[in-house]
């Protein structure tokens, strides 16, 4: 009965919208959400594309509820979370104290771990498009990911690599919760078509010397490439934009490791931080990395046009699955008439499952996450006399295919 209801309520707001008829209370209501992105910190780069995919999405949502003559108004309270999960709980938390009972934006895995807690005991509903650590899904809570687990993209790299014709490889991991998982997934893949890993050398966040794990890679994958050859071996970096750090210092000791092609996390796909500051080494390695894609549609065009004129950069899929975290958030304080984070809660569901936005369909899983999506690899190529991210393949999540890799 739940359902029906509120799907009845979904259709009626928007042929209210259609037809310029008010159907909800005379008076006027103004509902605030909190828009959350890491405009310093690691992730700087991402949350500045976040920032203008969510001013544009604030910017339609008005004319949405001005154009449908609807008596609520969205409001969005932005917040830089600095990249450091500790400051987006305090943001939270104050946040709530001023009455704001629902987050969208760029929250991170390491931001929702520390916050889940705190949002599920004090119903506060966020809406994440940049957690993508399988294990944080879970069933009935405040915590929504409209971007799919990162599983899938160890799996769709393992798939890259093989495709590739690499059959040993060296893995560089970030502790990250996002890249442990990928690197997990990836071994498991990978091994099971019996590619072999030579070493694992893992690091803690916030390092900025890496002369220990440059040693430890390349004695692993020196004796591999004399005895299979360097298109036999390769290199899988899983971290954040440190990378540019490590592809500099590697660059400076003129590492044999630069001889090898490298694979990336989906935290440094069309990354201007690696162009910027390691152009010349990721170009000579590719630095292919995965990244979720969505369908093409007038909506995700017109995004991206905006984008383009504004900063002149290339919205990532974060930045699309933030647009429409936005709009799954009205839209649900639209039907429920609330800004109340139970109500948005119960309602988003069923939101989501009859939203198509900037990312395509955004249905949900039973534990409040995007059912699925493709994956791209972009590698970094010279293009005009620039560094770029250039599209190579991509993986298809329904079929487990893989386009064929282009060298351009």
């Amino acid at each position: 009965m739940k359902k029906k209801v509120l799907g009845s309520l979904i259709l009626a707001v928007f042929l209210a919208a259609l037809t310029s008829t008010p159907i909800l209370s005379a008076e006027k209501k103004e509902i605030t959400i909190g828009a959350f992105m890491p405009l310093t910190g690691d992730f700087a780069s991402y949350g500045a594309r976040g920032r203008v995919a969510m001013e544009k999405a604030e910017a339609d949502i008005a004319k949405f509820t001005s154009g449908g003559n609807l008596p609520i108004t969205i409001k969005f309270l932005y917040e830089d979370t600095e990249t450091k999960a500790n400051v987006t709980l305090e943001k939270i938390k104050a946040m709530a104290a001023q009455g704001v009972k629902v987050a969208v934006g760029l929250l991170d895995s390491s931001d929702i771990r520390l916050a889940m807690g705190y949002a599920n005991a004090n119903k506060i509903a966020l809406i994440s498009s940049f957690s993508t650590v399988a294990e944080l899904g879970v069933a009935d809570d405040y915590v929504f990911r409209p971007i799919p687990h990162d599983d899938m993209e160890g799996v769709a790299l393992a798939k890259l690599v093989e495709t590739m014709g690499f059959t040993h490889v060296a893995l560089l991991v970030r502790k990250d919760p996002c890249d442990l998982s990928i690197a997990s997934s990836f071994a498991k893949e990978f091994e099971a078509v019996g590619g072999t890993i030579l070493e694992r050398v893992d690091f803690a966040g916030g390092t900025k010397e890496f002369s220990g794990e440059l040693s430890s890679l390349e004695r692993a994958v020196g004796p591999a490439v004399e005895k299979h050859g360097a298109d036999k071996v390769a290199v899988i970096s899983l971290t954040w934009e440190d990378l540019a750090i490590i592809l500099s210092q590697a660059q400076a000791r003129k590492s044999p490791l630069l001889s090898l092609t490298w694979t990336g996390g989906d935290a440094v796909a069309q990354s201007t931080v690696i162009l910027r500051d390691a152009g010349d080494a990721a170009a000579k390695v590719s630095v292919i990395a995965p990244m979720y894609s969505a369908p093409k549609s007038i909506k995700r065009e017109e995004l991206l046009a905006y984008a383009q004129e504004k900063i002149g950069e290339t919205l990532d899929i974060y930045s699309l699955v933030a647009y429409d975290c936005a709009w799954l958030a009205a839209l649900s304080a639209i039907c429920a008439q609330s800004g109340d984070g139970t109500a948005i809660k119960d309602a988003l569901p069923y939101v989501a499952s009859n939203y198509y936005g900037a990312s395509g369909w955004a249905e949900l899983d039973e534990l409040g996450d995007r059912k699925a999506l493709n994956v791209e690899f972009f590698a970094v190529k010279e293009v005009e006399g620039k560094h770029a991210w250039v599209k190579v393949s991509e993986y298809d999540a329904a079929t487990g295919s893989l386009a064929e890799v282009s060298s351009k």
